[in-house]
């Protein structure tokens, strides 16, 4: 049964220092810049707290975006898992993200035979199908996991309205306020067949604690 759920944001991005213009970043798409050094740090330091909590994810489910792929997978390295392309946490207000198959060729702990939950968003998503999309993204992973039954723990890692509105939808509250700063950390526990948030974007193991935080209203 699955037991704990974590989210967490990317880290810092490279673009909030130096933007890269004409497609300069690794899969040449201009809206997919990926971490600063300050923010692959942060990605590091996530991926130590669940070492140093001896904390054994079953399962990493990240966004297509370049940057929540770094940030998953400093975990999935420290933890030798793989990592889950999962659609339904992608970006807001964006255009088409790198395929699976060019992520792979960064990534190789990539599972390419997972079936995304969801398609890519459109782009012109409200704020309410945000939290539509992130409430049955959530619905369907969680019930995937409690079909395989052997599954007790997992991690998504996203951007911050797809992380905010996720923790929203366990939670089930759309007006909750969530702390979403780079690579801050949100946990839930099941108590009583219930979901309880023990943690709201937690960053006491970052060097630098909370920074970057983002309001999603």
């Amino acid at each position: 049964m699955l037991e704990t759920i974590y989210f967490t944001r990317h880290g810092h991005r490279s673009d909030w220092i130096v933007p890269v213009l004409n497609n300069c970043y690794p899969t040449g798409l201009f809206y997919d810049p990926q971490l600063s050094p300050h923010g692959c740090n942060q990605a590091k330091e996530l991926a130590q707290y669940f070492v140093n909590n001896t904390i054994q994810l079953d399962k990493i489910y990240s966004s297509p975006l370049f940057r929540t792929m770094q940030t998953a997978n400093y975990v999935a390295e420290k933890l030798d898992i793989e990592i889950l392309v999962e659609n339904g946490l992608g970006e807001w207000e964006i255009p088409e993200p790198a395929s699976t198959s060019k992520l792979r060729e960064f990534f190789p702990r990539i599972n390419t035979l997972y079936t995304s939950v969801s398609n890519h968003p459109k782009a012109d998503e409200t704020i309410q199908d945000v939290h539509d999309r992130l409430n049955k993204t959530m619905q369907e992973i969680i019930s995937r996991c409690e079909a395989e039954g052997q599954i007790k723990s997992i991690l998504l890692v996203g951007p911050a309205a797809s992380v905010t509105a996720g923790v929203r939808a366990v939670l089930g509250g759309r007006l909750a306020v969530i702390n979403c700063g780079t690579c801050s950390l949100s946990k839930f526990v099941r108590e009583g067949g219930k979901w309880k948030l023990k943690l709201n974007g937690g960053c006491s193991f970052l060097s630098g604690g909370e920074e970057n935080n983002w309001a999603f209203d």
